[in-house]
């Protein structure tokens, strides 16, 4: 069996505990892994040029993506430790 997303983890958090998004269940782990990680390099080119070229708008955007690739990891974490149970 391979493990997949559990879609329990929130990402995008305003007022109060509710996220705006979460993750999908049901997804293969390794690609889950493999979009957080590419997603993790937008996010760090994107603190590169908000630091270097004065792109604040380039600092949230990368902030906001780090919680989406936070969320996905969490994510599969939860879903492997389900599977492993």
């Amino acid at each position: 069996m391979s493990d997949k997303t559990a879609g329990i983890t929130g990402f995008g958090y305003g007022d109060g505990d509710k996220p705006l998004f979460r993750v999908e269940p049901g997804h293969d782990a390794k690609l889950a892994m493999e979009q957080a990680s590419a997603m993790m390099a937008c996010a760090k080119r994107m603190t590169l040029l908000s630091a270097t070229d004065g792109e604040a708008n380039l600092g949230w955007g990368a902030h906001l993506l780090c919680d989406m690739v936070k969320a996905v990891m969490d994510d599969v974490e939860v879903g492997r430790r389900r599977n492993s149970a």
